[in-house]
């Protein structure tokens, strides 16, 4: 039975990187699926990650077809419920604040929320560098680390903004690599 890895796609620019990462997982015969907070879907169409992972994208916790289908009656907790791995790329300022708190007002972080005890949980910062540096977004980077979420980047590098500091995702290759050897 092939792991299952849900990816969820928050809205920074970084979020483009992650089609790179969801190739690469299906390519190593991973059963991929793709959330997206709305946001996320203005830097990159559902349709590349529905292409690349031959599986519906799911963009919101509201259903807008009534058919038998779990994830689409509940998709809040489905593909969630069966993840064996979760992984938040690119996990922004934002998304990092939410799911330190446990809000789950859109269907990453809601899916956050439906994880089985087991799901290895991964979550890749990426924001503007002086985003990076606030306290707050550290000390809640910090509580996610302190409740067992595995932490990849930031890295060091030029941003997109054009600053230079920590805040760069890190690469997609680095990432699909630590989520395989999370699910094998």
């Amino acid at each position: 039975m092939k792991p299952k890895v849900l990816i969820g796609v928050t809205g920074g620019i970084a979020a483009y990187k992650t089609a790179d990462i969801v190739s690469q997982l299906v390519k190593a015969a991973i059963d991929v699926r793709v959330v997206m907070t709305e946001a996320a879907t203005k830097f990159v169409a559902p349709l590349t990650f529905a292409a690349l992972s031959q599986q519906k994208v799911i963009t919101s916790t509201f259903p807008e077809h009534h058919t038998g289908d779990m994830d689409v009656i509940y998709p809040h907790l489905y593909p969630a419920t069966e993840a064996d791995a979760f992984a938040v790329v690119p996990a922004t300022a934002n998304a990092i604040a939410k799911l330190a708190h446990g809000f789950g007002d859109d269907i990453v972080c809601c899916s956050a929320l439906s994880l089985k005890p087991d799901c290895k949980r991964i979550f890749c910062p990426a924001m503007n560098v002086q985003m990076w540096e606030q306290p707050i977004v550290r000390e809640n980077a910090r509580k996610l680390l302190k409740m067992g979420w595995h932490q990849i980047g930031p890295e060091q590098g030029r941003l997109a903004c054009g600053t230079h500091g920590y805040g760069r995702m890190s690469t997609p290759t680095a990432i699909a690599q630590i989520i395989l050897s999370s699910v094998f």
